[in-house]
């Protein structure tokens, strides 16, 4: 009787046994085949944040009567840009073990003044001719979106940046198919190509 407890406990201890190990492998054989979405995660790892810090100007021109007037603002601000690879853009091709992947040039993903940096120690204004008015909140607000928009047009200029953060998405990338392929035991090659930004 004890031995066919025993026999029986042994059975049902192998069955869960091999049962474990097929899912820990299936699992294991899940984290270490190329995936889109892993790719695409590292892509938003590679993104860069710069900080920007300059100076806005915002003029305005009129003629009350006979007298010419001017306003003029100058506002210094304090921003971030993050600048990065869109990932809707980014595929994968492996065909034996050559990954070709499609990558789409960086860009300006957003920007942001920071409003902490605007106190009025940032504003600068001068009227001139008679009847200019003061700079008001109108001004300072048009002052605020020519920031918003002169911090933007200076990081999409700016291709040293942009080639920087596409070349640390590309690193970041190789190293990940690299990784993959030593845990597979397949020595991947990665081929790029590159899409301009519509």
């Amino acid at each position: 009787m004890n031995k066919k407890i025993i026999s029986f406990l042994l059975m049902v201890t192998l069955m869960v046994m091999f049962c474990g190990c097929s899912e820990k492998s299936d699992e294991s054989e899940n984290t270490t085949q190329l995936s889109i979405s892993q790719m695409q995660s590292v892509c938003e790892l590679a993104t860069l944040e710069c900080y920007y810090h300059n100076t806005a100007k915002m003029e305005s021109e009129k003629d009350v009567m006979w007298w010419s007037t001017s306003k003029k603002l100058w506002v210094e601000y304090s921003g971030i840009v993050k600048v990065g690879v869109d990932i809707s853009g980014l595929t994968m091709d492996v065909s034996e073990n050559v990954v070709t992947i499609t990558i789409p040039d960086a860009k300006v993903m957003s920007c942001k003044v920071d409003e902490s940096s605007l106190s009025p120690d940032a504003f600068y204004s001068e009227t001139s001719g008679l009847g200019a008015g003061d700079v008001g909140g109108e001004d300072q607000s048009k002052a605020f979106a020519a920031a918003q928009d002169g911090m933007k047009e200076a990081a999409e200029n700016d291709t040293a940046l942009l080639l920087q953060a596409k070349l640390r998405a590309q690193t970041l990338l190789e190293n990940y198919v690299k990784n993959i392929g030593d845990i597979t035991g397949i020595d991947y090659t990665v081929k790029w190509v590159t899409v301009e930004n519509e």
